[in-house]
């Protein structure tokens, strides 16, 4: 516009010039706005998830972690089964615990489980308690779970493949301690001193003694070695899954949990005191009483005469009780009763067995005695022992019957009999 134009002129153009300016100004106030704005948002989106950790620990439900936890303990001390493991879960779910914590909680709620009699419910956290911390202090009580849950769910398939996995002392030669001794290597197994000590631990006390001998030990060792083998074989044949074979094994096992449940109740209520043992040593003299014994020569003919013409008996006597055989005479189970009351010297009779006919000249004779307390004490004790559980044993089935109202007709066997 030059210099020459009108006043007004100039005036109405100045008004419209302003006008974009004005605009731009604008645009850049909104662009600030827009950017300062974005960079809030970013820095608190930022932001948030180092505050997340504060509000882990924070709530469940409601409560802290540690109250959730609390909360879950005085639930299962007041027998409510079902809340405190529903405590339990809501706690696993949220809290940050190491794998030994959670198997701690995980086991927590399967006893809960259980208790409740939700052995379905109850298998899954066992095995996750055995996952998550394999070496744990608990696995021996995991072990004894698991079977129980199965036992008590019917699943006996289940049930003994558990049982021959848990109770499975195999082992190579690369796991064997350094303190113990490899006795057989066969395949990738070995068999070394302690478990063979624990197999003859395993065997009943009259047992046990038989295996003292490093043969007798020798002869043990072959036989557990050929077992493994043979098993290893069937198995591989699948005759473990016959039907005959599963039937067998079911009762077996319902003989053997029946067995263990008497076992622990008898344990449980059966004390013997040395006054007891006494008592019983003077009450049943006959028990620990020896026989008379005779030192004899024996001599045989084919004839009843010829053996009464006999003068020349064998060279060496052999020991006879009263009430048992004569060494070297099958066909005689019983010694003549004559041979322990005859005075040494004194020839007993013919006597014919098995075609034969014997006589004994008699050497010496030894009286029938008590033996003295202390010889028989551990005897004693045994025997009485085992006398007080055999009659625990019948209480326990005659209460049994009696509890549940069984009515036996024992009248009906004897009519069956006589058809």
């Amino acid at each position: 516009m030059s210099e020459h134009s009108p006043d007004r002129l100039k005036a109405f153009r100045a008004q419209y010039d302003a006008a974009p300016r004005q605009r731009n100004a604008l645009a850049a106030a909104n662009l600030i706005l827009l950017v300062a704005g974005f960079a809030t948002l970013t820095f608190l989106i930022l932001r948030e998830p180092a505050a997340r950790p504060a509000a882990s620990t924070e709530k469940s439900g409601g409560l802290t972690l540690e109250q959730q936890r609390e909360y879950a303990v005085r639930l299962a001390d007041k027998k409510l089964a079902g809340p405190a493991i529903a405590a339990y879960e809501e706690y696993l779910k949220n809290a940050p615990l190491s794998l030994s914590e959670r198997a701690k909680v995980c086991y927590s709620v399967a006893k809960l489980a259980i208790e409740d009699e939700k052995y379905e419910a109850a298998l899954p956290y066992l095995y996750q308690a055995e996952y998550l911390d394999p070496k744990s202090e608990l696995k021996e009580e995991i072990n004894k779970k698991v079977v129980l849950c199965l036992d008590k769910l019917g699943r006996n398939v289940d049930l003994r493949h558990e049982l021959r996995k848990r109770s499975d002392v195999k082992h190579d030669a690369s796991q064997v301690k350094a303190d113990d001794v490899i006795l057989a290597e066969f395949g990738n197994e070995a068999i070394t001193k302690r478990d063979l000590e624990m197999e003859i631990e395993k065997l009943p006390p009259a047992a046990k003694d038989s295996f003292s001998t490093p043969e007798k030990k020798a002869e043990l060792l072959k036989n557990l070695v050929a077992e493994r083998l043979l098993l290893d074989k069937a198995r591989r044949l699948e005759l473990d899954k016959a039907p005959e074979v599963q039937d067998l094994l079911a009762r077996q096992l319902d003989s053997m949990i029946v067995q263990k449940l008497i076992a622990d109740e008898v344990r449980k209520d059966v004390q013997v005191t040395p006054e007891d043992v006494e008592r019983f040593y003077k009450a049943e003299p006959t028990l620990f009483t020896e026989p008379a014994s005779a030192e004899v020569r024996v001599a045989k003919a084919e004839s009843q005469e010829a053996a009464k013409a006999i003068a020349e008996f064998g060279e060496k006597p052999v020991v006879v009780r009263k009430g048992g055989p004569v060494p070297g005479i099958k066909e005689l189970p019983e010694a003549p009763e004559g041979l322990f009351s005859a005075e040494p010297g004194t020839v007993v009779g013919p006597i014919s067995a098995g075609g034969e006919w014997y006589v004994f000249k008699v050497e010496s004779v030894t009286p029938e005695k008590i033996l003295p307390f202390d010889e028989v004490k551990d005897r004693a004790t045994r025997m009485y022992q085992i006398r007080k559980e055999q009659e625990k044993v019948s209480s326990i089935i005659e209460e049994t019957l009696k509890a549940r109202e069984v009515r036996l007709y024992l009248d009906r066997l004897q009519e069956s009999e006589k058809k």
